[in-house]
């Protein structure tokens, strides 16, 4: 048996935006113990072009609930970028994940083979739906979480790749 495209897509989501909350706890829990206030960790960037920690977690989750709403045809929902705390990103850590979660597997599953029209900046580019999921989707949700973990990590947070790998 194969897998199916709902199966894939709300796997990796609960795997990936999971263990994004649990590093921004570890991350929230150091900043507490070094008296450093949150805006300064979450401001974080390996050069000065970089997004900040920050928008890194808003993208990795806009990443997964934009394509579980483009893969189920539904509207995509927003979130506002207003986060300045770590409380705040791991809530939208937990409200990306529920979003994706609520998603009807029948028509994630129904696209699999249909082509999306993907909008990539200022062009649209077509996409089968296993083909966004699998080399947009995901890509970018990976991406954007491991910006997260490594500017963690590079700020002093004790992070293993058992945390990345393990939400919760």
């Amino acid at each position: 048996m194969t897998d199916t495209l709902s199966y894939v897509l709300k796997t990796s989501v609960n795997q990936i935006l999971g263990s994004t909350r649990s590093t921004l706890k570890k991350g929230e829990t150091h900043a507490r113990a070094l008296d450093v206030e949150d805006s300064v960790m979450l401001a974080a960037r390996l050069y000065p072009d970089m997004l900040a920690l920050s928008r890194q977690v808003q993208i990795a989750c806009d990443n997964a609930a934009r394509g579980a709403a483009r893969l189920s045809g539904e509207d995509i929902p927003s979130f506002p970028d207003t986060e300045t705390t770590f409380a705040e990103l791991m809530a939208r850590c937990d409200s990306a994940i529920a979003f994706v979660n609520s998603m009807d597997d029948a028509k994630i599953n129904a696209n699999e083979l249909e082509t999306l029209q993907i909008p990539l900046g200022p062009q649209t580019v077509p996409m089968q739906g296993r083909q966004y999921l699998t080399s947009f989707v995901l890509p970018n949700l990976i991406f954007h979480a491991t910006m997260t973990y490594g500017l963690l990590r590079h700020q002093g947070v004790v992070l293993s790749k058992r945390d990345f790998l393990v939400a919760g």
